[in-house]
């Protein structure tokens, strides 16, 4: 792969005489139906703002044939001819592959240079391209990105190719660039070591799963998905169907499901706590498949209900609920409790309540949807004048198919088995994003509507949903209520580590309690590794240690940590700072907050210049000419990067809570 070639220089013969990979079936000659060449190629584009305009253009684009060489360019009207001259020795029923890594950006050019029709763009979302293609199918783009769910720097890494991407060191990306700036040696080698790398990490990908370009899953979760097929093969073919949800029971599940539960102690937040203790929860979602049971039936209606029949059908009948619940004079049983649970943003027709960073501290009245095992957690936490469900259905409750269990399990197993082994990091990276995936996959709302590219605009389609959810059951073979339900375990779980920790509870987030002073985690683990043991959900790492899921692990201590709210918070281990901001680079921005203080200036007001990320500003509209230092050049559709800031902030509302803490404690 040592050759570099322009458009004219390129043997475009080697492409023709390259072999092609054949579909199994249905290879009618459709562009859908296409034989693919047998060449694994990576196209990529570099670009720059242009001053005082707010646009962007490319400057150099880069293609990987294969192991055939590199092809660059510096103009748009040149990609254009390459692409004719590839077209031309394409077979009839032929196309080939490029893989684009973050299609998504790349697609905001393209469209500026060819007219996509609705049925050549493929959208997971507005500006979410999964895939696309030209030239009725010819030429296909694929999203690399999204295939990984990793940078092109962690994917080249841990696919341990030998053209890792570059640093970037010497490449600054706030140069102004174009297509006829001189670029030196190492500019041009960090742009070919980025399509390289690309085509050297999914041919090592494909290697190691015994894929083609037919079989390679377009998603990361889509290795998952296969496996999961698979297993469920082995169930009866009724399960599924019989208790995918109605229309009706799919809206009560959608505004049921919440995600993982993330808090600060409004009592410990926005001051600087020493030796803050970790515990996380080890494989939790993983685990809560494993142990836990799920709704196994169809869901029944009950209409309303007293608490009194909801205590019968929870705790005698062992049923999976989903219901409404109304909730009159909501108050915390103890008004110190840190993690009050009731979320803002999953409830409704809230009257004067008082907030604790999005968490219901009290109010006159409020409705949220529910699962049993959310209402296990409420009845623990609060207080109500009134309570009344309405809209309640209930299912039979029991364990996942054993076939799907398995599969987590091996995943759990390989990923624990070869940590740290040297030969392994690929098959363990792979067994790491499958046991992270399972989840995702069951979570994915299926009734999801589809995003169109239509008349140069992404437009969401007009199917009722009552036709998009009858279309995914007939595609399901996981129920959408599993997923639901991983959650609401994985909380709950959680919950009984806060519980624990009690007044000594800092901060949580998804699977980790962080807390002062010492807890005796072992009668809680000892629980966790009887329910573990009896299913399975073990394994022993290289040094012959086992590991269970479900129990909380001690990480290390934080020797000093402060937090403004969920999601922002700073932390100092051996002597380095570390955040986790929402909208901050993690790396960049401990550095940045360790040069200007570390934590005694993670303080409200405190700007993240350099670790504020990078804001995209689309322009889908062409620009049109313009005459720069005696070039004219045409601007098309793009997309503007520019430095991008974050100033640290509370709302008025949470500041007047933690001043109110403050002044009790």
């Amino acid at each position: 792969m040592d050759s570099v070639y322009t458009v004219e220089t390129f043997p475009f013969e080697l492409i023709a005489q390259a072999k092609h990979v054949k579909r199994k079936r249905g290879n009618n000659g459709g562009k859908s139906k296409r034989d693919l060449k047998d060449l694994v190629c990576a196209f990529d584009i570099e670009t720059s703002n242009i001053p005082n305009i707010d646009q962007a253009s490319m400057y150099i684009w880069q293609l990987q044939i294969d192991e055939l060489g590199t092809i660059i360019g510096r103009t748009w009207d040149e990609y254009l001819q390459l692409l004719a001259r590839v077209c031309d020795v394409l077979g009839e029923n032929e196309s080939i592959v490029f893989y684009v890594h973050n299609l998504s950006f790349e697609f905001q050019f393209l469209r500026g240079i060819y007219p996509f029709q609705p049925d050549e763009v493929f959208c997971m979302d507005s500006r979410k391209i999964l895939y696309c293609s030209m030239f009725d199918g010819k030429i296909v783009y694929r999203c690399s990105y999204i295939h990984s769910n990793m940078s092109l720097a962690e994917y080249t890494k841990k696919m341990g190719v030998q053209h890792v991407k570059l640093s970037g060191a010497d490449f600054d990306y706030r140069e102004t660039r174009y297509p006829w700036t001189p670029l030196t040696d190492e500019q041009i080698a960090y742009c070919i070591h980025d399509v390289r790398g690309l085509v050297e990490a999914l041919k090592k990908e494909m290697e190691v799963d015994g894929d083609t370009l037919i079989t390679i899953p377009l998603t990361s979760t889509g290795y998952v998905r296969r496996d999961a097929k698979r297993a469920m093969k082995q169930v009866s073919h009724t399960l599924v169907p019989s208790i995918l949800p109605d229309e009706k029971t799919f809206i009560l599940l959608r505004e049921a499901f919440r995600g993982g539960n993330t808090h600060a102690n409004r009592y410990y937040a926005g001051r600087i706590i020493t030796d803050v203790a970790s515990a996380d929860r080890s494989s939790s979602y993983p685990d809560t498949q494993v142990n836990c049971e799920f709704p196994m039936s169809r869901f029944y209606y009950k209409g309303e209900a007293t608490m009194k029949e909801l205590d019968r059908y929870i705790n005698v009948l062992d049923k999976a609920v989903v219901m409404r619940v109304a909730l009159w004079g909501v108050r915390l049983r103890d008004p110190y409790w840190g993690a009050p649970y009731l979320a803002r943003d999953k409830c409704r027709k809230i009257i004067e309540p008082t907030y604790d960073n999005g968490r219901i501290l009290e109010c006159k009245y409020c409705e949220t949807t529910i699962t049993d095992v959310d209402l296990r957690i409420l009845l623990d936490e609060y207080d109500f004048d009134n309570f009344k469900a309405f809209d309640v259905a209930f299912a039979r409750y029991g364990k996942l198919p054993r076939p799907l269990v398995e599969e987590t399990i091996n995943y759990y197993r390989k990923k624990t088995e070869l940590k740290n082994v040297e030969g392994q990091e690929i098959y363990y990276m792979k067994s790491k994003n499958k046991l992270n995936s399972i989840y995702g996959m069951m979570a994915q709302n299926p009734a999801k509507e589809t995003i169109l590219f239509k008349d140069n605009d992404y437009i969401k389609d007009d199917v009722p949903l009552s036709e998009r959810l009858k279309e995914a059951n007939r595609r399901s073979f996981l129920a959408y209520q599993w997923g639901c339900w991983v959650t609401a375990w994985a909380r709950y779980r959680l919950e009984e580590g806060i519980k624990l920790a009690g007044d000594q509870f800092v901060y949580c987030d998804t699977d980790c309690v962080k807390y002062v002073r010492d807890i005796d985690w072992r009668a809680y683990n000892a629980q966790r590794i009887k329910d573990s043991t009896a299913n399975g959900a073990f394994a022993d790492d290289p040094s012959g240690e086992r590991h269970y899921m479900g129990v909380y692990e001690q990480e290390k201590t934080d020797q000093r940590f402060k937090t403004l709210g969920a999601k922002k918070h700073a932390f100092e281990q051996d002597g380095k700072t570390y955040i986790t901001v929402a909208g901050v680079n993690k790396r960049i921005g401990g550095k940045e907050l360790e040069r200007y203080g570390g934590l005694d200036a993670f303080n409200e007001g405190f700007v993240f210049r350099e670790a504020g990320g990078m804001e995209s500003v689309y322009n889908d509209e062409p620009y049109g000419y313009v005459n720069i230092d005696g070039h004219e050049l045409y601007v098309g559709t793009n997309v503007l990067l520019r430095d991008s800031t974050y100033s640290l902030g509370i709302t008025d509302e949470y500041r007047r809570i933690l001043e109110k803490c403050y002044c009790m404690g």
